[in-house]
C-alpha cells in the first residue's frame, strides 16, 4: 500500500510539471506540423516551444512528432492525446479565462486579427487610433490568412478575429457583415481603353496584373478563377499575392488590374489611376468579421468586436 501511494504521488508530481503552456505548444505544433510555424502563431521564441515540446516528450515517454518531408508528423501517442489536450485548453479558455472582468484602460492583451494585407491596412490603423485613449496598452497583431488553418485558429483561440470575405468557414464560426463591396478594373490615366468601349473582348485582349488568393480561402479566389478562365495565360503578365503591391505594378504600362473598389480608391490618387466597371458581372461581396462561438462571452473579445463594427459602420467607402 505504501509503495502504491508513493508511485501515485510521483505520477501526480510529474503531471504537475506539465502546464497549460506546454499543452498549448503541443496543440500548436500538432496543428501547424512545424515548430517554427507554431512559435510564430504563439508569438513565442522557437527555443521556448522546442523546450516545452522536449518536456512533453519526456513526460509521455514518446517522440510525439517525427520529422518528415511533409513536416512534423504526429505519432500514435500524439494522435491519441490531442483530443483531451484540446478539451483541457478549451475548458480553460471558455470557462475560466472568460469569467475574468475586462478593463480596457489597464489591459495589455494582444488581439490577433487574420486579414489580407488590404484588410490589415483597413482595420489596424483604425483600431490603433480608436484604442489610443481608452486602451493605451492594448496591442493588435496581424495573422497571415491561410484557408487550411483559419477556422482551426479561430477555434483554438490563436486568432481572435478574421476580417474579410471568407465563404467556406464551418459551423461554430459566427460572422457579422461590416460592409459590402464590388469589383472594379483599374488602369493608368491615359490608358488606350479609356478612349473606346470597354467590352468583354477588350478585357480578354488586354494584358493583366492578377492578384492571387488561392491559399487564403478568400472570396477573391472566385474572381481570380473567373479572370483566368477568360484571359489567355500569356496575357496575365504579372501575378501578385498582395492587394497592396498589385496597383503599384501598373505603373506606366497598359495592363489592367481587377480589385475591390475600396482597394482601387486608396490607390486612385496615389498612383494616378482610373477606375472602370468591368464589362461583365463579378460578384458583389460582403466583408465580415468572424469569430468562434467559444469567444462569444469573452468581455475583451466583445469589446474588440463592438469596436470593429462601430468603426466600419462609420467609415465611408470613398
Amino acid at each position: 500500500m505504501h509503495k502504491a501511494a508513493n508511485k501515485g504521488g510521483r505520477a501526480m508530481l510529474k503531471l504537475a510539471d506539465v502546464g497549460l503552456s506546454e499543452l498549448q505548444a503541443f496543440e500548436a505544433v500538432y496543428r501547424c506540423r512545424s515548430v517554427i510555424e507554431a512559435s510564430r502563431v504563439l508569438d513565442l521564441p522557437q527555443p521556448t516551444v522546442s523546450r516545452w515540446l522536449a518536456k512533453l516528450r519526456d513526460h509521455f515517454g514518446d517522440a510525439l512528432f517525427v520529422r518528415t518531408p511533409r513536416g512534423m508528423e504526429p505519432t500514435g501517442t500524439a494522435d491519441a492525446i490531442i483530443g483531451p489536450v484540446r478539451d483541457m485548453l478549451r475548458i480553460y479558455r471558455d470557462r475560466l479565462m472568460q469569467d475574468r472582468s475586462f478593463d480596457p484602460r489597464s489591459t495589455n492583451r494582444n488581439f490577433r486579427i487574420a486579414a489580407s494585407d488590404f484588410g490589415q491596412l483597413t482595420v489596424l490603423p483604425m483600431l490603433d487610433r480608436w484604442s489610443a485613449d481608452q486602451a493605451p496598452r492594448a496591442r493588435f497583431s496581424s495573422v497571415a490568412v491561410d484557408r487550411h488553418s483559419l477556422a482551426a485558429g479561430l477555434e483554438s483561440g490563436e486568432i481572435d478575429i478574421a476580417f474579410g470575405g471568407f465563404p467556406a468557414l464551418y459551423s461554430g464560426v459566427i460572422e457579422q457583415t461590416l460592409y459590402e463591396d464590388v469589383y472594379v478594373c483599374v488602369m493608368r490615366r491615359g490608358h488606350p481603353l479609356l478612349d473606346r468601349d470597354f467590352t468583354v473582348e477588350a478585357f480578354r485582349d488586354a494584358t493583366h496584373v492578377l492578384v492571387s488568393a488561392r491559399t487564403a480561402g478568400h472570396i477573391h479566389h472566385e474572381v481570380e478563377a473567373r479572370i483566368t478562365a477568360m484571359v489567355s495565360p500569356e496575357n496575365v503578365r504579372l501575378t501578385s499575392n498582395s492587394f497592396l503591391v498589385a496597383p503599384l505594378l501598373l505603373g506606366q504600362t497598359d495592363m489592367i488590374l481587377t480589385v475591390p473598389r475600396r482597394v482601387a480608391l486608396i490607390f486612385k490618387a496615389q498612383v494616378d489611376l482610373e477606375i472602370m466597371s468591368p464589362p461583365f458581372d463579378l460578384p458583389q461581396f460582403k466583408v465580415k468579421q468572424y469569430w468562434h462561438e467559444r469567444s462569444r462571452h469573452d468581455p475583451g473579445h466583445q469589446w474588440l468586436r463592438q469596436g470593429i463594427a462601430e468603426l466600419m459602420a462609420g467609415r465611408p467607402p470613398s
